[in-house]
């Protein structure tokens, strides 16, 4: 037995026709909403597009339709925070950061590695400085520097870091041509003020002044050589000429230490000569004044009365004698005395007329 199955009667084809154009119309109703809605989501997502965040460590510089927005520096720079622009390409949004130390090397003063082996210094091919005695080195520095304008950053060079490198490069060489190689090796040289002067400060100074010549907004933080040396071809020669320079600084240092050793003796032995001379001049003078004065006043007496001050000088220099003399023999006139050289000698009497009269004083 078959099942028996029954279905339901079609309807009119005007009231099917109607329905379908209903469903149709109503899913394109649907579909222009959609559009809609993500018309004006996209819409509000292109407006908001130019809203973003500039970081602390940077500044932004806002441009719209090519022209940078506003009148002032001050107005110019966005400082961090988030920043309000129209969307892209109305407005552009160039970040600058200001805050970090950037480096760049200066190669093109140092030997080139495919002329390492050779004997020919290639003034094309391999870079070098030249020193104010004559001497070539071949140096490799680096340069750090910070962003101090901005603007003039961004739109005063296309390349600003390769102008850089050129200035730097051009710093370096004018320094060192006037400077000595020796001076140039230990990076620093005395000036005639007891100054000592740093071969990176000089070049960092000179470097500073031709970037704010180029108004580059670039503020150099310092200037490293990371390696200054003679060329390869002249290394051997220059070696000699240094070990003859070191010969010389330790024989004068020597020499000073001799001296520094030597003259404080001499200023010493100096100082007690003159001091024992002065001493010395003092006494005679004084002694000779003294007696001038005494000679004076002598003379004085001698005028008034002659024969009493002769009598008593006579008188006092006979005491004196006498009592320097610790032994005095009495001889008659007529009496011959040899008087012998030493004590240990017997004294020999030639002749003795008469006797001899001994007297202790």
């Amino acid at each position: 037995m078959s099942d028996s199955r029954t279905f339901p009667s079609p309807p009119p084809p005007s009231q099917n026709r109607s329905k379908r154009s209903e469903q149709i119309s109503s899913g394109v109703g649907a579909g222009m909403r959609i559009i809609g809605l993500l018309a004006a989501l996209l819409m509000i997502l292109f407006w908001c597009s130019g809203i973003t965040m500039v970081q602390p460590n940077e500044v932004a510089l806002l441009t719209r339709f090519g022209k940078l927005v506003g009148t002032t520096p001050a107005e110019q720079v966005q400082p961090p925070g988030i920043l309000l622009a129209l969307p892209y390409p109305i407005d552009e949004v160039i970040r600058i950061p200001v805050k970090e130390e950037r480096e760049v090397a200066i190669d093109r003063l140092q030997l080139n590695p495919a002329s390492s082996n050779s004997a020919v210094l290639d003034p094309i091919r391999d870079g070098y400085v030249l020193c104010g005695d004559q001497h070539i080195l071949q140096t490799n520095v680096r340069v750090k520097y910070r962003i101090s304008d901005p603007v003039a950053f961004h739109f005063h060079a296309d390349q600003p870091e390769r102008v850089l490198k050129e200035a730097a490069a051009a710093a370096v060489i004018q320094t060192i041509a006037g400077w000595n190689a020796m001076d140039t090796l230990r990076l620093q040289r005395s000036l005639s003020d007891e100054q000592v002067e740093r071969l990176p400060v000089a070049v960092r100074e000179s470097l500073q002044r031709r970037l704010d010549q180029l108004s580059l907004g670039m503020e150099v933080s310092a200037v490293e050589f990371r390696e200054i040396i003679p060329t390869p071809q002249l290394a051997e020669a220059f070696e000699n000429v240094q070990s003859e320079q070191i010969h010389i600084e330790t024989r004068k240092r020597e020499a000073e230490g001799f001296a520094a050793r030597t003259l404080p003796k001499a200023e010493a032995d100096r100082y007690t000569l003159v001091n024992e001379a002065t001493r010395f001049q003092t006494d005679v003078t004084t002694k000779a004044d003294e007696e001038v004065t005494l000679f004076d006043k002598v003379y004085a007496q001698y005028l008034a009365n002659p024969d009493l001050v002769w009598s008593r000088l006579y008188l006092e220099t006979m005491e004196q004698i006498m009592q320097s003399v610790g032994r005095m023999k009495f001889v008659a006139p007529g009496t011959r005395i040899v008087i012998s050289p030493g004590p240990s000698t017997p004294t020999k009497r030639s002749a003795v007329s008469t006797p001899t009269q001994e007297q202790a004083p």
